[in-house]
C-alpha cells in the first residue's frame, strides 16, 4: 500500500497555477509604452569600425617606377665606335716603335725583335707555290728573304696587338734573311744489347738554318679591312 497521499488531477492544476502567479509577482511592473530600439544603420560591429578605418587611412605617394632605358649607352657598341676604337690604338703603335713580335714557325713561337738571330733545328723550305720554280725541293738558301706572316702578338713599349689565333698580315710587315745553313759536330753512340757481342755505333749530325730579322714594322690601316670588321659585327639592337 503506498503512502503517498493520492492527488487528483484537479489538485495538481490548481497547485501549478498557484506558483506561476507567485512567480510573477516577483517581476517588476513594466510600463505600457514600447522600447525603442536603435535601426539597424545605427547597430556597428568591433570588426567593421576598424575595417573602415584603415581602408580610408590615406597611403603615402609613391613615384611610379620609371620605364625601361633605352639609352643607346645600355646596348651594344655600334660597329663605328668599334671600328674607330681600331683605328685609333692602331695609329698609336704605329707612332711608337721600336717594336717586337711572337712568329710562329712550323707551331713553334719566337719572341724577337729587329736584329735578332733564330736558330731553327732543321731545314727550312720555301712553301709551296707555282710561282716559285724548285723543282729539287731544295731548301732556302743564304741570301733568301722570307715574309712571316703568323705571328700571335705585336706591340710596342705600351701598346699590343693580340691575335686570335694570328694577327691579319696586312696589318705588320716582317721579314727575314736566311744568314747560314750550319751543322752541329758529328756525334757517335754506342749501342750494345745483352748477351750479344756486337755494338752498334749510330752517328748523328743535326743542320740548323739561323735567320736573321731584318724588317719588323707596322703598316698603315688598311680600308678593307675597316669594311670586314663593319660587316662581321654584329646589328645593333
Amino acid at each position: 500500500m503506498s503512502i503517498l497521499p493520492a492527488l487528483s488531477r484537479r489538485s495538481l492544476l490548481a497547485s501549478a497555477s498557484s506558483t506561476i502567479i507567485s512567480k510573477s509577482s516577483l517581476l517588476p511592473a513594466l510600463s505600457s509604452s514600447r522600447l525603442l530600439l536603435p535601426s539597424p544603420s545605427q547597430l556597428r560591429h568591433t570588426s567593421t569600425t576598424t575595417t573602415t578605418t584603415a581602408t580610408t587611412t590615406a597611403l603615402p605617394s609613391q613615384p611610379p617606377l620609371p620605364p625601361p632605358s633605352t639609352s643607346p649607352s645600355s646596348t651594344s657598341p655600334q660597329p663605328s665606335q668599334d671600328l674607330q676604337t681600331l683605328t685609333r690604338l692602331h695609329k698609336s703603335l704605329l707612332h711608337q716603335p721600336p717594336y717586337y713580335t711572337t712568329i710562329h714557325i712550323h707551331n713553334t713561337p719566337y719572341l724577337v725583335t729587329l736584329g735578332d738571330r733564330i736558330t731553327l733545328p732543321s731545314l727550312l723550305y720555301p712553301p709551296k707555290n707555282p710561282l716559285i720554280s724548285n723543282p729539287l725541293n731544295k731548301p732556302l738558301q743564304p741570301g733568301d728573304i722570307i715574309r712571316l706572316t703568323h705571328a700571335s702578338t705585336l706591340g710596342s713599349r705600351e701598346y699590343t696587338i693580340k691575335g686570335t689565333p694570328y694577327i691579319d698580315p696586312r696589318l705588320f710587315e716582317c721579314k727575314a734573311v736566311v744568314v747560314e745553313i750550319t751543322s752541329e759536330p758529328m756525334r757517335i753512340k754506342e749501342k750494345t744489347k745483352r748477351r750479344q757481342r756486337r755494338v752498334k755505333k749510330v752517328k748523328s749530325k743535326h743542320r740548323y738554318t739561323v735567320l736573321r730579322i731584318c724588317e719588323l714594322g707596322v703598316n698603315e690601316w688598311p680600308e678593307e679591312l675597316g669594311e670586314e670588321v663593319t660587316a662581321a659585327a654584329p646589328p645593333a639592337i
